[in-house]
């Protein structure tokens, strides 16, 4: 061999600075997507559609960004510089991520600007790096000569990035939440920071091998031109007083060459099967958001490991279904494919669409039975509730409700009744009832009874309270106008407590979770009102003053509203919960279908469409393709944005629309791979297993 021989049968060693480089940035990247919607609401308190808000704009930015970054790196700094520049701001992102975590001595505005203000950065920093850093790395090879080596690269790569979001994905939760730091049962500042680590020894390896790299210069902005050529053709066709009867691109000849009308030609058909994308990419970025939201009103203990699964750690599913699925593609999937008539590239991303409804289709009936049944009210009737706030037998009369019932000490009891009576305004009546107490009611005479009146409106709830208003006064006392019998959306439990006049704001009295690795408390005065308030599952016990009161453990689940009612009778108080609409506490195994669903289509569909638009695109053009590729991913995340902003009530309804706009997507894949001729029909269909590494590997980056 002569030396140029030789030198191209090595690889380059200056590719496994790149390889560490992306391994340890989608470390930081993936760790931080799993575990940023638990801090949005846990840490910042940002309710559950601000955070889903925050959590997608947070990724649309880092797409959006890709495409001035990948021009930046292209055309003027070249591509190495433009990496180490935008890994500054990931870096500088990531420490105000991190100080903000830490910063319990600011107010939590404070804590939220330097959460905003990290997130920016490290969208800026992501999105700088995402279109260039593979690019680089095929750039320090010699093509045709080396392109065995460049598979291995891919191949390398791509292992690098599921290992990364494999390892963090898997890791990050268990930092966060086994860890205890700063007075919190969560350590969000230790996960932070050893992503911030990450960052930083991902920017050293890469600059440490600086003096081994090619770096190419920047060429002509072919982005710059291609839409050139098309705004020009539009305007000649407009302006023009005789237009070319063909193309309408054709307009711009003179100005422009045929090669570039032809390229320009063949991208707007790309972007036309693009269009059909972004919906697909709203569906697969939910596993960090409404997905892990759901997962926090699941039991993810798993007995015979004596360990329990994290509301975020569930979305590891995504990189290890993902790495299984690469694994199978070739040998099983490809073939299976070929067998059921699969063969083109926008047939499989139909494929893909039909699996992205089922999945969203599971996420809906899932997040119906943990939810569970609404009691309804008969129409044309309303309900009332009676707490009896007394440690003895109370009697209810009424000849209106047609009731004589006995209420047991600190009971509840509730009756319906049908909205007509003499008294009625509208659809509200107005009926007489007696409230009588037995011997045993020491606060009160013997045979001491009293009437008053209820409030009952067709459709409502509404809760009354038995109690004492001062030492001299008994009186049923209306809780609030109505009830709510609309739960909320996200399916959180929701808590009311009802007190009597003993009770002031300087009584220690704490709802204390019984876990010893939670520290989660509330102060059961705060929920001193007329309204539920949302609280977290799990299981509590009733303090005074520190110490337990014997009382049962309270097992909070989701979404169902719970009433306590406190009294206290000298030095005895007395606990007593009630529930209503009860929710369901399951496994959050049972998230395990629509999770394999959504992997599997995730894959196919990255791997597919990167694919067509490396096949289908003019050789001047695949960056700029791959580029726009990206733009759907931002739009993607647009979409759910602007559907988080709609008011559903319902987070089930919300799952269900995206099943239907994906299927709806579906029927225009569908209708894509019937009408869209193939530009290079024998390359698309008959690429090499090393190639569909490749370009699986340049769109999971």
């Amino acid at each position: 061999m002569n030396s140029d021989q030789k030198e191209n049968s090595k690889y380059p060693k200056s590719t496994w600075f790149v390889v560490v480089n992306e391994f340890c940035e989608r470390f930081t990247y993936f760790g931080l997507k799993t575990v940023l919607i638990l801090y949005l609401t846990r840490i910042l308190q940002f309710n559950g559609d601000e955070s889903t808000i925050i959590y997608h704009s947070f990724i649309f930015l880092a797409c959006f960004i890709s495409l001035p970054c990948a021009i930046l790196g292209d055309s003027y700094w070249g591509k190495f510089k433009t990496i180490i520049c935008l890994s500054f701001f990931y870096v500088l992102g990531c420490l105000l991520l991190t100080g903000g975590s830490i910063a319990d001595m600011f107010s939590l505005d404070v804590q939220k600007i330097f959460a905003l203000l990290g997130l920016f950065f490290l969208s800026v920093g992501t999105g700088g790096v995402k279109p260039c850093i593979f690019a680089f790395g095929g750039d320090q090879f010699q093509l045709p000569q080396q392109e065995k080596h460049l598979q291995l690269f891919a191949t390398m790569f791509t292992l690098a990035i599921y290992t990364g979001s494999l390892i963090s994905t898997c890791l990050m939760p268990e930092l966060r939440h086994s860890i205890h730091c700063f007075g919190k049962d969560s350590c969000f500042p230790l996960a932070f920071g050893v992503l911030t680590i990450m960052m930083l020894t991902a920017l050293v390896i890469l600059v440490s091998g600086k003096n081994m790299y090619v770096k190419k210069k920047p060429e002509n902005n072919i982005l710059t031109r291609t839409f050139s050529c098309i705004f020009y053709a539009l305007r000649t066709k407009i302006t023009s007083a005789a237009p070319c009867e063909t193309h309408w691109l054709d307009n711009a000849k003179g100005k422009f060459t045929e090669s570039e009308i032809s390229d320009t030609r063949s991208i707007l058909d790309v972007i036309c099967v693009f269009t059909a994308c972004p919906i697909f990419w709203s569906l697969y970025e939910q596993p960090g958001s409404r997905w892990t939201l759901q997962a926090t009103l699941m039991n993810g203990h798993v007995d015979f490991l004596n360990w329990t699964i994290k509301p975020d750690q569930i979305q590891m599913l995504v990189p290890l279904f993902g790495i299984i699925v690469l694994v199978l593609f070739d040998n099983v999937l490809h073939p299976m494919f070929v067998v059921i008539g699969i063969r083109k590239p926008l047939q499989k991303l139909t494929f893909c669409g039909v699996l992205a409804v089922i999945a969203f289709v599971f996420a809906a009936l899932l997040q119906f039975k943990i939810v569970g049944n609404t009691t309804e009210i008969p129409s044309g009737q309303g309900r009332i509730y009676i707490y009896n706030g007394f440690d003895c037998n109370v009697f209810v009369q009424s000849k209106s409700l047609h009731v004589q019932h006995q209420i047991g000490p600190l009971g509840m009891f509730n009756v319906s009744h049908t909205v007509v009576s003499q008294n009625i305004s509208g659809d509200v009546a107005v009926v007489g009832i007696t409230i009588g107490f037995e011997t045993k009611c020491s606060f009160v005479p013997e045979n001491y009874e009293f009437n008053t009146t209820l409030t009952i409106i067709e459709g409502k709830e509404i809760s009354y309270h038995l109690t004492r208003l001062n030492p001299n006064i008994i009186a049923l006392n209306r809780v609030g106008i109505h009830d709510s019998i609309v739960r909320e959306k996200f399916g959180n439990p929701t808590l009311r407590i009802l007190i009597d006049h003993t009770f002031d704001f300087n009584d220690n009295i704490t709802l204390t979770n019984v876990d010893h690795n939670s520290f989660t408390s509330y102060s059961l005065l705060s929920f001193r009102g007329m309204n539920f308030n949302a609280i977290n599952i799990g299981k509590y016990n009733v303090f005074y003053n520190g110490i337990m009161l014997p009382t049962p453990t309270m097992d909070i689940i989701p979404a169902t509203f719970y009433t306590i009612t406190l009294q206290r009778n000298g030095d005895k108080m007395d606990v007593r919960l009630f529930t209503k609409d009860e929710g369901n506490y399951i496994h959050i195994l049972w998230q395990l279908p629509q999770y394999l669903c959504m992997s599997i289509a995730d894959v196919i569909f990255m791997a597919t469409i990167i694919k067509f638009a490396f096949t289908e695109a003019p050789i001047s053009a695949k960056s700029i393709l791959a580029t726009i590729n990206l733009l759907t991913g931002a739009l993607g995340n647009l979409l759910v944005i602007t559907i988080s902003t709609m008011s559903f009530k319902n987070q089930a309804h919300e799952f269900l629309l995206y099943a239907g706009l994906m299927l709806a997507d579906t029927f225009l894949l569908g209708y894509f791979s019937v009408v869209y001729k193939n530009k290079n029909s024998n390359t698309s269909e008959d690429m090499t297993q090393n190639e569909n590494k490749i370009d699986e590997t340049s769109v999971s980056d």
